[in-house]
């Protein structure tokens, strides 16, 4: 499996949040949250790295299990690291894995509309 290149290249300079959505079979959730870690290990080294999260649904029936937010210092960043080959390598490892049944829906966003308490709309 590769990686929509489409959805997940930038090319801009403002600030943008990567959000995956990944479907992961219940039984694999360990084995696919250590391969997770290997590849947040090698991004948060990355110039323009801020944070990234990793959300895990309540209910293990959800098809989206597991929702991975990452923000950068901009798109170019994130396009930047995304050529790291040792990055690179540690995806192919983990789609690549016959142990792991992962399908990743990566999409690039940047923020239109930030909402804070009390905040008139």
């Amino acid at each position: 499996m590769t990686l929509n290149v489409d959805l997940t290249e930038s090319k801009v300079d403002q600030a943008v949040t990567l959000i995956n959505v990944f479907t992961v079979p219940p039984e694999e959730s360990a084995l696919f949250l250590e391969r997770w870690k290997d590849n947040a290990r090698i991004m948060a080294v990355q110039d323009g790295f801020l944070r990234a999260r990793m959300f895990r649904a309540v209910h293990d029936d959800a098809e989206s299990r597991f929702i991975n937010v990452a923000e950068w210092e901009s798109g170019k960043a994130l396009d930047a690291a995304r050529v790291n080959p040792q990055w690179r390598a540690s995806i192919k490892r983990m789609l690549d894995d016959p142990d792991l049944h992962v399908k990743p829906r990566p999409v690039v966003y940047t923020t239109d509309l930030d909402v804070l308490p009390g905040d008139p709309l």
